[in-house]
């Protein structure tokens, strides 16, 4: 496995789609994106400056090694400095011979080679003009081997040597611990990338030859036998099977797919084998885009993120002064200049800009893993950010709330008519129209083995019916003025030859878990209405039923954009959960658009969020993610706020009569409260 140098993700050199050469150097990317900002500039990835910043703790998560060989090679310098200092003398533990020389002789290496990482850090943020917490931390390195070199050339006792050492140590100890923590956190991307075979079984000229999934192409036919996993998008030609989507869709139970199913890569064939035509590809697959929308919502940047990246900066620089300020007032107070150095050195060093820049995007992260788990693809950061302040929940009813699938329930027949007459006239009449009505009553007449018979002088009038002529007699279905049981069905007339030949009673099922799912939000404090095309006394029926708090029916497309738009004129932030292709005005007018029965085609425009599943319950998740995961981002950039406003004070002496934090223990408060920020953040989790 080699790293991709943009984001630092291991790649299969053999099964990788995306490479460079690079000044005789062959590079892999996990991802065209990553190629493509490689391209710009290679010198700045080659040469590790994009590792600087607030945004140093993405390269982190895949850089322990070297922050472990690092912490080592420090410990051990370490040995030498402890025997050598004034805390081993008071143990009796010291070594009296050359202690001056023995420290400076171990300080250096130490500090070139266990504080690299800080000082490059500091180089980089200052050449991206954003200060933070690597150049405090090499402030306070800096100062304290500079201050120790000065000592010994100038014969003085006074030195820094083992804190110099304790803090080094101490923040590869907490960086190392981090970058571990946020890589368990985010790891979903290179599972991803995991989850495709490095080869497919080729189907060609009746024979088979396996081949690099990576050139596969669409219309190529593949055989899956049981036990693998899918390499690409595509629809089943041949056999039928069980397959588990569970780490894909997050549908725990396995589905069935037979001749015309569609399966997605990645997924594992559990029982026969199948052949498949290959739709989709590489970047265009389901599990290409998933990979692309999660690593996109990671590096957006939202308006909350922005703030608290400000605040960072501005943190950063409110400590710099504080530490020339601290040094002054005791320099000039009568303290020694041992005492000020290590007052000032422990400012820049307790005080955490990093976790303020840790705060939102580590959440995210977290938030991006657990809904991607769960088939809820949020397509960027903001509609996470604008979910939260949701208080109006709009449902489009067929096809959301209910199967948007007709059945016939019930057909009664009058004036000496009987129920096989009457479903083969309709049936025969509604052959030619495309109504979800029409269609149902046509599905009844098949599996009932009605033959149809021929229509003449057919006629469509919308919103009222169809007529014309079948075997000789005029049929009219007054559709569009049907009428509505007391369970909600809709009941449409059939008339022969100007004779009520009797009605047919049809029902749209609701999904599974809508009830259970519309308490719920409803218990959460949301408001939740009803827009449908349907007609007001079927809208009131199931709005009835559901508990919702208000319905406009008989709505057309364009008027669910006017109905959204006056709720947010009155100060509303509305959510619209729809089906992304017929909704798709509506779900771009509201303030976050949900598409609901899209399935695997992710690639949709109108959505901010879209529901893999089709599971209306996927909703209730969404917005309860929202929630905590807002309130972690609350929790973590108050938690930073607060540590700032407690520690730099005391550090810099201000209970220099009860309590004095030294360099060494500021650095360890300091990397536990960028551990505590981190752990908060894995913590998140959807009840």
């Amino acid at each position: 496995m080699v790293k991709d140098p943009v984001c630092g993700m291991d790649v299969d050199p053999r099964k990788a789609e995306y490479k460079l050469t690079y000044r005789g150097q062959e590079y892999y990317f996990c991802s065209r994106a990553c190629m493509e900002e490689f391209s710009k500039d290679p010198q700045r990835y080659l040469s590790g400056e994009h590792n600087g910043g607030h945004s140093h703790h993405k390269s982190h998560a895949h850089h322990s090694s070297d922050l472990k060989r690092r912490l080592i090679v420090s410990l051990i310098l370490t040995i030498p400095i402890f025997l050598t200092s004034d805390v081993a003398e008071d143990l009796g533990l010291s070594l009296m011979v050359h202690r001056g020389t023995i420290g400076l002789l171990s300080a250096s290496p130490l500090f070139l080679y266990g504080g690299y990482p800080f000082l490059r850090g500091a180089v980089s943020e200052l050449k991206e003009r954003s200060p933070g917490m690597m150049l405090l931390v090499s402030i306070g390195i800096s100062a304290s081997f500079l201050y120790s070199l000065y000592s010994f050339l100038l014969g003085k006792s006074g030195t820094f040597y083992l804190e110099l050492a304790l803090l080094i140590d101490i923040m590869l100890i907490g960086h190392f611990i981090e970058a571990r923590v946020i890589s368990s956190a985010t790891s979903s991307v290179d599972l991803l990338v995991r989850l495709l075979p490095y080869e497919a079984h080729l189907v060609s000229d009746s024979s088979y030859r396996d081949v690099p999934v990576r050139e596969l192409k669409p219309g190529n036919i593949v055989l899956v036998k049981p036990g693998e996993r899918v390499p690409a998008d595509g629809v089943i030609i041949e056999g039928t099977s069980s397959f588990d989507e569970s780490i894909l869709t997050g549908e725990s139970a396995p589905v069935i797919r037979g001749k015309g199913g569609k399966v997605i890569a990645g997924s594992i064939n559990l029982e026969g084998a199948v052949k498949i035509e290959v739709t989709r590809t590489g970047e265009d697959s389901y599990l290409g885009q998933v990979e692309r929308l999660i690593k996109e919502i990671r590096s957006s940047r939202s308006r909350f993120r922005e703030i608290a990246d400000r605040a960072a900066f501005f943190l950063t620089i409110f400590v710099i002064a504080s530490g020339a300020i601290t040094l002054a007032y005791w320099s000039l107070n009568g303290s020694s200049l041992d005492f000020a150095v290590e007052r000032a050195v422990s400012v820049v060093v307790v005080a955490c800009p990093h976790a303020l820049g840790l705060a939102i995007p580590i959440v995210v992260q977290r938030a991006a893993t657990l809904s991607s788990s769960r088939g809820i693809l949020v397509k960027s950061k903001e509609a996470l950010e604008r979910a939260k302040d949701v208080e109006v929940i709009i449902f489009d009813k067929t096809g959301t709330l209910t199967e948007g699938k007709f059945r016939v329930k019930r057909i009664e027949a009058f004036n000496s008519f009987n129920e096989l007459e009457i479903l083969k006239l309709a049936a025969s009449l509604d052959y030619l129209s495309n109504h979800p009505v029409a269609r149902a009553i046509v599905r009844k007449a098949e599996e009932e083995g009605i033959k149809l018979a021929g229509v003449s002088e057919f006629k469509s009038t919308p919103g009222l019916g169809v007529e014309g002529i079948v075997e000789g007699r005029r049929v009219s279905i007054t559709a569009g003025s049907g009428l509505v049981t007391e369970s909600g069905s809709t009941t449409v007339q059939i008339v022969v030859d100007g004779v009520v030949a009797g009605v047919i009673e049809l029902e749209d099922e609701l999904k599974e878990g809508v009830e259970r799912a519309i308490k719920e939000l409803k218990e959460m404090g949301y408001k939740v209405h009803m827009l449908t095309g349907d007609r007001r006394a079927v809208a009131s029926k199931l709005s009835e039923r559901l508990g919702i708090d208000s319905y406009h029916a008989e709505v057309k497309p364009h008027e669910k954009v006017d109905i959204i738009r006056g709720m947010q004129d009155k100060g509303l932030a509305v959510a619209m959960v729809g089906d992304g292709i017929n909704d798709a005005p509506a779900l771009i007018q509201a303030d976050v658009g949900i598409a609901i029965g899209a399935g695997t085609d992710i690639a949709i425009e109108s959505a901010d969020v879209i529901l893999v599943r089709s599971d209306i319950g996927d909703v209730v998740y969404f917005f309860k993610l929202a929630k905590s995961s807002y309130r972690k981002m609350l929790e973590n950039v108050l938690w930073a706020i607060g540590y700032n406003s407690i520690t730099i004070p005391i550090a810099a002496g201000a209970l220099a009569g009860l309590v004095v934090i030294g360099p060494a223990m500021g650095a360890l408060i300091m990397s536990m409260s960028d551990i505590i920020v981190v752990l908060n953040a894995v913590s998140l989790k959807v009840r």
